[in-house]
């Protein structure tokens, strides 16, 4: 695939539908220095694949960033993880550690499996929590008892 730009007069004619007619367009590197553009006005791309066909027409304006989503290190092992917006854990590929996502924190945080003692459903929740509902029968357990005999 070639990502080409258009000039001004090409940009009018691929409006009008003749864009496979056209014979102005360049590549964007020597088309750079050439072309002036009146002050605000954004350069309109289409990519032509290798059989001549044109696959799609954008203005650099329609062209959103990509996403950047948050990322935070693993707690055990150090990786860098990289996450989705609303997500309350990351489990680490590298070390198949559980993160807790904490807000402000770049670090995860240390999570616990608590397994309800009415349904046997096993329950996740970050380190240093003091109850824990579970999600299947709502029972809240007091999970206080485990951090007297742990380091």
């Amino acid at each position: 695939l070639k990502w080409f730009s258009l000039c001004n007069p090409c940009a009018e004619a691929a409006s009008l539908g003749s864009l496979a007619k056209t014979t102005m367009a360049a590549p964007m590197a020597e088309t750079s220095a050439e072309t002036t553009k009146p002050e605000g006005e954004l350069p309109i791309f289409f990519v032509e694949n290798p059989d001549g066909t044109i696959d799609g027409v954008a203005g650099a304006d329609s062209i959103a960033p990509p996403p950047s989503n948050p990322r935070l290190w693993c707690h055990h092992c150090n990786t860098h993880l990289e996450y989705a917006y609303g997500a309350s854990y990351v489990q680490c590929y590298a070390c198949r550690t559980m993160n807790a996502v904490l807000a402000g924190s770049q670090v995860g945080g240390r999570t616990m499996n608590m397994l309800c003692t009415v349904c046997g459903t096993s329950n996740l929740a970050p380190w240093s929590t003091a109850y824990v509902r579970c999600g299947q029968c709502n029972t809240v357990s007091d999970v206080t008892h485990i951090y007297s005999h742990t380091r």
